[in-house]
């Protein structure tokens, strides 16, 4: 106010709820949102989509369906938020009931954030084979978003099958990263088929595919020090290596 604000401004209050929820203060962004005396929908979508993305699933709905019987009609940023908190609850069958009615009920198309969300929540319930299903029926084209989560959930769920989709999928949209082969390599090794890791390795290889080594970095009095997972030498390996034969002499357990 002693700036010159209107303090019942819903546009200052919606600023203030976007504010908080972005900040992680979602209880505050709450009571804010509660303290609007007028809350349009840009005031309704600000709260629901900060819950969900705070893991406050429950909630989100609980403000989606307030929302409604204010008559309040949502639009395709609504349905994000509450996609994303079906997503955190596990709630498959309520986000794909939630997903129809965009269309039947709402007249709003679905874009590849509403696909995201759907895909993401039913590989994360391990309901690959709907994923993929979902992906060839969606009203866009999957990106490397959409078919990293269902490579990602491939690992988690062991469905090499899955995997090699998802990773042929990726090689079109972002061939030249390495990582995505890394993920099925590893399925691989998880599922003991060490012969196909080996060779997806020798393929990467063979295309001038590197993954990048791991770097542990440790602060000393001189600074930052660097190591190199891959076995690169050190300046001081020597004398590195000299301590810990002596650390070892004194039985100090090492990893």
């Amino acid at each position: 106010e002693s700036l010159g604000y209107d303090k019942g401004n819903v546009n200052v209050k919606n600023a203030l709820v976007d504010m908080y929820a972005k900040c992680g203060a979602i209880e505050i962004a709450v009571e804010v949102f509660k303290d609007i005396k007028r809350r349009d929908l840009i005031s309704w979508n600000t709260i629901i989509n900060g819950l969900a993305a705070h893991g406050h699933g429950t909630e989100a709905l609980d403000m989606f369906r307030e929302m409604k019987s204010c008559g309040i009609r949502p639009d395709k940023v609504t349905f994000v938020g509450v996609l994303c908190a079906c997503r955190h609850m596990g709630l498959v069958e309520d986000g794909l009931a939630y997903f129809s009615s965009m269309l039947t009920d709402f007249a709003i198309n679905p874009e590849i954030e509403h696909c995201g969300c759907m895909v993401d929540l039913l590989s994360r319930a391990g309901f690959l084979r709907q994923a993929v299903e979902f992906i060839n029926k969606m009203p866009v084209k999957a990106d490397v978003v959409i078919w990293a989560t269902l490579l990602g959930a491939s690992k988690v769920y062991k469905k090499v099958e899955v995997g090699e989709l998802a990773l042929e999928e990726l090689v079109k949209l972002e061939p030249r990263n390495p990582a995505n082969f890394v993920t099925l390599s590893n399925i691989y090794g998880d599922l003991g088929r060490f012969d196909d890791a080996a060779r997806l390795k020798v393929a990467m290889r063979d295309t001038g595919f590197k993954k990048e080594a791991g770097v542990s970095w440790i602060e000393t009095d001189g600074g930052l020090v660097k190591f190199y997972s891959s076995g690169e030498k050190h300046p001081r390996t020597e004398e590195l290596q000299r301590i810990l034969r002596e650390l070892k002499s004194f039985n100090v357990l090492l990893d």
